[in-house]
């Protein structure tokens, strides 16, 4: 009875510890690009243009953009245990990032695909 107590204590300490980025983890404050991120690490200058000049997350479907002055669509795919963030706007061509939840104002992104292939951003909230 003891040791079923216990593994039920570690499956609510593990949920509680999870470290997956949502909706609800994107909204709320300002995200700007204040380094580059490459290999999970924090280094050099952030290289995620139109990014780094900031963002923010309206709701679950809408983030606005500083760069372009305007809302675009979003949304969050997991891929080979991965999860990827996709922007979308008519006139701009998709943008696809890893992304990585680092702490609770923290994330990394790692581009994907031709367009973003070497882009590499740590974002910070503010």
């Amino acid at each position: 009875m003891k040791k079923k107590y216990l593994l039920i204590l570690f499956i609510i300490f593990l949920a509680a510890c999870s470290e997956d980025v949502t909706e609800d983890y994107l909204i709320g404050g300002h995200w700007v690009g204040t380094a580059g991120y490459e290999d999970e690490e924090i280094e050099g200058e952030s290289q995620c243009p139109p990014l780094d000049e900031g963002m923010e997350f309206k709701d679950e479907d809408t983030v606005y953009i500083d760069a372009y002055e305007r809302d675009f669509e979003y949304w969050l795919l997991e891929n080979d245990d991965r999860l990827i963030i996709e922007f979308y706007d008519k006139n701009i061509s998709l943008r696809s990032y890893y992304i990585t939840r680092i702490s609770d104002d923290e994330m990394g992104f790692i581009g994907i695909g031709d367009i973003q292939n070497g882009e590499s951003c740590y974002l910070e909230r503010k």
